[in-house]
C-alpha cells in the first residue's frame, strides 16, 4: 500500500479521536460562562453537518439558522447572568465520522454534553416545515408531556412570543421528540417558523430578527 494511504487512514482516526474527545466535553463559545452561574442552561442548535434538517424551496438549511439564532439566545443569556453551554457552535455534526448510524452518533453526542453540563434547563432551536400547507407559519414551543417544570418553561417561552404581538398566536404543546426525553433535565424544543412558508422565510433570515426571537426566547426563560 502507498505511504497515501497510510496518511488518509491517519487523518480518519485523529478525526475520530477529535470527535469522541469532543463529545466529553463542555462546548461554549467564546464569552459565555462557564456553569458558575446560579441558573446554567444548554443550548442545542438542532441538525448540522451533512444533517440539514428542514429546507426552503429557495435552499435554507434549517441548521444554519438553528445556529444563529441558538447563537444570539447563548449571547443573550449570558448578558443576563446565565451558565451557558451550546452543543455546537459551527456548521459541523457531531457524529463520529466512523460510525454506522450518523444520527444516532450526533444525538449521542449531544445527550453526553447536556449530562455533563448538569443544566437547569434544556433548549433545542429547530425550523419547521409542512410544504402541503404554505399557509401555516409560526413559532411553536413542544415539551415532554411527563415534564411539569418543561412545561412551565415552554409555556412562559410561547406566552412572552404571544405577547409581542407578533403575525400568528400559537399554544405550546407536547413533542415526542429525542432531545426532550433523552436526560431527566428540564428541556424544551422551539420550532422558530415553517421554512416552508415564504414569509416565515423571509424573517428567518433576517440577523434582526433572529436577535428578537432570541431575546423574546430569553425573556420567557427568565419570566419563571
Amino acid at each position: 500500500m502507498t505511504r497515501w494511504f497510510y496518511a488518509f487512514i491517519a487523518v480518519i482516526f485523529v478525526g475520530a479521536i477529535a470527535v469522541s474527545l469532543a463529545a466529553d466535553f463542555v462546548v461554549r463559545p467564546a464569552g459565555m460562562t462557564s456553569g458558575v452561574a446560579e441558573f446554567n442552561v444548554v443550548i442545542d442548535a438542532g441538525h448540522g453537518g451533512r444533517d440539514g434538517g428542514a429546507s426552503s424551496p429557495s435552499g435554507v438549511k434549517e441548521s444554519d439558522i438553528n445556529l444563529a439564532i441558538a447563537k444570539y439566545l447563548a449571547s443573550e443569556l449570558d448578558s443576563r447572568g446565565v451558565g451557558v453551554v451550546m452543543t455546537r457552535t459551527n456548521t459541523a455534526s457531531l457524529a463520529n465520522p466512523l460510525a454506522r448510524n450518523q444520527k444516532k452518533s450526533d444525538m449521542d453526542a449531544r445527550r453526553k454534553i447536556i449530562e455533563k453540563a448538569t443544566p437547569d434547563l434544556v433548549i433545542s432551536i429547530h425550523l419547521n416545515s409542512l410544504p402541503s400547507y404554505p399557509a401555516v407559519r409560526g413559532l411553536q414551543v413542544f415539551f415532554d408531556k411527563t415534564g411539569d417544570l418543561s412545561k412551565i418553561y415552554a409555556q412562559a417561552i410561547q406566552d412572552n412570543v404571544n405577547a409581542s404581538n407578533l403575525y400568528t398566536y400559537r399554544r405550546a404543546s407536547t413533542g415526542d421528540y429525542y432531545i426532550l426525553n433523552c436526560t431527566a433535565y428540564p428541556s424544551v424544543l422551539v420550532e422558530c417558523g415553517f421554512l416552508s412558508n415564504p414569509s416565515d422565510v423571509a424573517l428567518l433570515v433576517n440577523p434582526e430578527y433572529q436577535k428578537m426571537l432570541a431575546q423574546l426566547i430569553a425573556e420567557g426563560i427568565l419570566s419563571v
